[in-house]
């Protein structure tokens, strides 16, 4: 990747071909200023390139004489290789800062590609695979059923000895024989190794031509991926929010919806509706028709799950917490609505627990936890926290509630990570002066996780917050300020922002927070204790999820969310759910290896378990109130402590 060099910082850090210098300023932790979001509107990013090329960059908002001396804005300006820039006096948000603080060291985030890799490469034929077979054509002298014919055939050239057949191939056999010259593809389902069922019928030989959808069904987002099975490729994905956010946000508002009238029908419709209309929109995209898919893998959380299948999650939300199932059968996608060929199954995969759910089943699969010896920590952070502990021969686990603080809820100006959501925050030290990005580059409309989180962390670490979330007296009022809901600090002002108003964060937003990351720390810590280990002993951390692929390490850490360990020991894994419904869309040996995952893992209900209490009351501080779990954290606050005493 190209490498961009701040000056007179002294600080490099390696991007993206097509990354803006404002972001890579950003990841570096290189001081510019910028109110608008990044959509090129204050003009206050100014840059110089010295060596190297960049593209655009150019605004109305730089003069003639600017542009003559290679200045573009950072924000506008994309890297297209190595590159050094010169951050002038004029574009920094405060005092310039010392020189010489080295490079900064990026999140590791994982590739689908490296996923793969940290599994093992055998693998098995599709859960739903297709063989091809030549008939011969009946006569005067031979006129066996055509069924017969297919009967004979799998059995001599593929072995599949008293294949039963659904009535959908059944009727699509004469016609499909036929208009194939007497040659047909037999779409073979064995599930769990049981007798092999023929689901569909196609003229010719199509085994070519094979193609499956792998869906992640969140209770936010759901994301669908069309795979070509002969090849493995994913040849389309799309996403969107799940429409049933429109009966509530969080799992227990649509459990308790889910129970009053037709609310479990309604529910399981808007689910259906959205993968459907998702699917219907990839397969037009990699230019397939629907009819082309013979299966799909599900993974989703134990109530999106019971869902989609129509189950009542009822029990879900009250003691003893039972879910109506934890395996699910397979289940003919016309049944639920869903779009494909009359024989197109779907399969959802094994949910645990209530709270531990078949999203979780596959980020540990595609994570490579079950073929480890490694000590891994598994989070996948959201709502809920979910938390795994072990490697291929043990696996402990918890969820414990977050609150929607991390996805922008019962924040005074949060947002879902959406266009003009300020998803990354940098506070100048002693003025306070923000520097923002926005998703999309859009006007800031308010503030999602990731940049909560960010702004949280900065104004802990510049003083302007205690460890009890507070903020400080001495703090500079242009930035804090007393507000409609109590002390809070000025992020945008309404003549920058989207809506005309002022985006603030209040106290209550930091407690909010707070509580959150208090929650996570605790559960990691419940886990940990349960198996009498030391975060030390943990040799590798796994972030997954759409949100945590986001997260910035050392905020997050300063806080008190993860234990704090080296760098290197963290990996970042983006949608694992998504990950590992494609393994088992690919592989029917992967599908068996979930359910047995699912089996291993020993639950930890944290709804009864006093140690948890404890270790979440400690938690709520910054970073934690046992500070020698977090020495690093607890460096940088005394070395910013005294260069604030010496100013």
């Amino acid at each position: 990747m190209p490498q961009v060099t701040f000056i007179p910082d002294a600080i490099s850090v390696e991007v993206p071909v097509g990354e803006k210098l404002l972001r890579a300023a950003m990841i570096a932790d290189v001081p510019v200023s910028a109110s608008c979001g990044g959509d090129g509107t204050c003009g206050k990013c100014r840059m110089i390139v010295e060596r190297g090329a960049v593209e655009g960059g150019r605004s109305s908002k730089l003069s003639r004489s600017q542009i003559e001396q290679n200045y573009v804005l950072g924000c506008l300006a994309q890297v297209t290789g190595d590159v050094t820039v010169r951050i002038p006096p004029e574009s920094r948000p405060g005092r310039a800062p010392a020189a010489g603080r080295g490079s900064r060291l990026r999140n590791t985030v994982l590739s689908a590609e490296a996923c793969s890799a940290r599994v093992p490469a055998k693998r098995s034929a599709p859960p739903l695979y297709k063989r091809a077979v030549e008939l011969s054509p009946p006569d005067l002298t031979d006129n066996a059923s055509d069924l017969t014919r297919l009967s004979g055939a799998l059995r001599r050239e593929h072995r599949l000895s008293d294949a039963a057949f659904s009535i959908d191939a059944v009727r699509a056999l004469p016609a499909a024989a036929r208009e194939g010259d007497w040659t047909v593809t037999a779409h073979v389902f064995e599930p769990n190794g049981c007798t092999p069922q023929i689901m569909g019928i196609d003229a010719g030989d199509s085994t070519d031509t094979h193609y499956a959808v792998a869906v992640d069904i969140g209770t936010t987002t759901v994301e669908v991926a069309v795979i070509e099975l002969v090849s493995g490729d994913t040849i389309a994905t799309a996403a969107e929010y799940n429409r049933q956010i429109t009966r509530g946000e969080d799992v227990i508002t649509r459990v308790i919806a889910a129970s009053k009238n037709d609310g479990l029908e309604t529910l399981q419709r808007l689910v259906t509706d959205t993968v459907g209309d998702l699917v219907e929109l990839a397969c037009e995209d990699a230019g397939i028709p629907v009819e082309s898919i013979t299966h799909y893998s599900v993974a989703g959380n134990t109530v999106m799950t019971h869902l989609l299948l129509g189950i009542t999650p009822r029990n879900i939300r009250t003691a003893p917490y039972a879910p109506a199932a934890s395996t699910f059968p397979w289940v003919r996608a016309a049944a639920l609505g869903l779009p494909g060929a009359p024989g197109t199954q779907v399969i959802c995969t094994p949910c645990p627990a209530s709270w531990l759910g078949g999203d979780i089943v596959a980020g540990i699969l595609a994570a490579g936890i079950p073929w480890t010896e490694k000590l891994t920590l598994f989070v996948d952070i959201g709502t809920n926290g979910e938390i795994v502990l072990g490697n291929r021969d043990w696996l402990v686990a918890c969820s414990c509630s977050a609150g929607p603080a991390f996805e922008g809820g019962g924040i005074l100006h949060g947002m879902r990570a959406s266009a003009g959501a300020i998803e990354q925050v940098r506070v100048q030290e002693g003025s306070l002066e923000p520097s923002i990005l926005t998703i999309e580059n859009a006007r800031p409309l308010g503030i999602c996780g990731s940049g909560l989180i960010d702004l949280v962390s900065e104004l802990f670490l510049c003083g302007a917050v205690d460890r009890n979330g507070k903020f400080t007296t001495d703090a500079p009022e242009a930035f804090v300020r007393d507000g409609d809901h109590g002390r809070e600090y000025l992020l945008v002002p309404g003549a920058d922002s989207g809506t005309g108003e002022d985006i603030v964060l209040t106290e209550n937003d930091v407690e909010n927070l707070m509580r959150a990351k208090a929650a996570i720390f605790a559960g990691i810590s419940v886990l940990v204790e349960s198996v009498d280990l030391s975060m030390d002993a943990i040799e590798e951390v796994v972030i997954a999820g759409g949100f945590g692929h986001y997260l910035d390490l050392e905020r997050v850490t300063a806080l008190g969310m993860v234990p704090e360990l080296p760098a290197d020991r963290f990996v970042f894994i983006g949608n694992s759910s998504l990950l590992g419904a494609k393994q088992f869309a690919r592989s029917r040996e992967m599908l068996n290896k979930a359910r047995k995952v699912a089996e291993m893992i020993t639950y930890v209900e944290l709804s009864v378990n006093a140690a948890f209490m404890e270790a979440y009351v400690s938690a709520t501080f910054f970073p934690h109130t046992e500070t020698s779990l977090f020495p690093v954290a607890e460096q940088l606050l005394a070395e910013r402590s005294a260069r604030k005493a010496v100013t």
